[in-house]
């Protein structure tokens, strides 16, 4: 009788609309069959479930590594080894880096081939980058995608940053004319073009007023960045995505009135997703101000409890498609300053090793059911962004790329007990119930019961299929 590689038994599978009691039969990194009872397949190793849950593996599309560092770049700064430690103990098995803070970003074939051999020998899980779409590289947009980018990111800034390299990421002080040039040249390529909407001449005139005035508490970065920042963008790009043929996803959507947007657009049949983040559906600017101080800076930041609770809403109901991490890595020596004033801490939390126990956490209270949960941890992403023919899902051919999760057991959330290299202290502490105890990729277990056990390296780019 032949051997198989490896089977997982005695687990309840998450599939799309039902759990099912069966075990998964893996060869060569694929799962080859579900099948009720396998006592009669001889297999070189078994992993036992009994009691636990299995669902595909999460798939975060957008993450910030430091890779490649940069001569400036602080030596403790989150590498792709650390960023994909973090991610496999969070139940992650693939994750969409983003083009920027890496030196050189990617907004040229160059820099994507330098970033790949950079990162080809450190990451456990497997990976993509992300593209720049900016004023500045309009003419890489589609050497990059015939190079192998997943998607575009571009953010809608038209304030000239200081440094250069961010040339191939913003619209420049052309404005719409220029942004809707960069739309028609991706919509060529057929991929997808995720944008940061926030108006950027807004926020700089708000937060500068705010200095002037000596207001620098940390209430005063949400002052600086009001709804209007957001939704007044979101708005702008579904408009011209629609003239332009364009795919989009609004990034780290965090307002209502972006989300109705999205929900209009969809229903008038646009080529629209967004993405929201953990962050923006657990905590609101009063953490911000009462607890949190610059560790709860995120970039945009936090909202009011009518924003929190109207997210939850668009998310359950199919409007926001994605629970993304926009996991941002900052030492603490980037945090602090922030105390004295809020205008000179770093932007971003980290999130890829609280995300799913906290989301595990609102499946228990009844928030969110299992199966919408792992819709927007995996399955839509997949979907959306051309790989569910080997991601996302738990069935015959595909990447035996899963997560074990004990649902009963309760802990605390501890940065102390983090792989991340940046102060993950916004949900330090937080009572959990739903821990995952295994991640797999490709069949390989990378993360058990708290321990890294995954070969550096073993991570591989993902081919998208043609």
């Amino acid at each position: 009788m032949p051997t198989v590689d490896l089977i997982v038994k005695n687990g309840k599978i998450v599939q799309k609309d039902r759990l099912l009691e069966a075990d998964i039969v893996i060869e060569n990194g694929k799962i080859s069959k579900l099948v009720k009872d396998s006592s009669n397949i001889k297999s070189d190793s078994t992993i036992d479930a009994t009691g636990k849950l299995v669902i595909p593996g999460c798939i975060d599309i957008h993450v910030h590594s430091r890779e490649p560092h940069g001569a400036k770049t602080p030596a403790n700064q989150e590498d792709f080894l650390s960023l994909t430690k973090a991610a496999a103990a969070g139940g992650y098995t693939s994750i969409f880096d983003m083009p920027v803070v890496g030196y050189p970003p990617v907004t040229t074939v160059d820099a994507f081939n330098y970033k790949k051999r950079v990162v080809e020998n450190k990451s456990l899980v497997d990976y993509v980058f992300y593209g720049g779409a900016g004023y500045g590289n309009i003419q890489e947009i589609k050497p990059l995608a015939a190079a192998g980018v997943i998607a575009f990111k571009i953010f809608t800034r038209e304030i000239d940053h200081e440094n250069d390299d961010w040339k191939g990421m913003i619209i420049g002080e052309l404005g719409s004319k220029t942004l809707h040039k960069i739309m028609c040249e991706v919509a060529e390529t057929n991929k997808i073009l995720s944008i940061h909407c926030e108006d950027d001449r807004l926020i700089r005139s708000l937060s500068n007023r705010l200095i002037r005035e000596g207001n620098t508490k940390p209430s005063a970065y949400y002052k600086s960045s009001p709804n209007a920042s957001e939704f007044l963008e979101v708005d702008r790009c579904i408009k011209l995505a629609g003239h332009a043929g364009v795919k989009i996803n609004i990034a780290h959507l965090s307002t209502s009135e972006s989300a109705a947007l999205v929900e209009k657009a969809k229903g008038e049949g646009l080529p629209v997703s967004a993405e929201t983040c953990p962050h923006y559906l657990l905590l609101t600017d009063n953490d911000l101000v009462e607890r949190l101080g610059p560790y709860g800076k995120a970039y945009p930041p936090l909202r009011s409890e009518h924003d929190r609770c109207a997210l939850w809403k668009f998310l359950i109901d199919g409007v926001i498609d994605f629970l993304a991490t926009d996991h941002a890595p900052h030492p603490k020596e980037a945090k602090e300053p922030g105390w004295n004033n809020i205008f000179d801490a770093a932007n971003g939390v980290p999130g890829l090793e609280t995300a799913l126990p906290l989301m595990m956490t609102q499946v228990n209270l009844g928030t969110i059911d299992i199966f919408k949960c792992v819709n927007i941890m995996s399955r839509n992403q997949a979907k959306v962004f051309g790989i569910d023919n080997s991601k996302g899902d738990l069935n015959a051919g595909m990447d035996a790329d899963f997560v074990i999760i004990d649902m009963k057991r309760e802990y605390s959330l501890s940065s102390e007990d983090m792989y991340t290299r940046s102060s993950a202290e916004v949900f330090s502490g937080w009572k959990v119930k739903g821990m995952p105890i295994l991640t797999a990729v490709r069949g390989v277990t990378v993360f058990d019961e708290g321990n890294i056990v995954g070969k550096e390296g073993f991570g591989k780019y993902i081919n998208k299929a043609k």
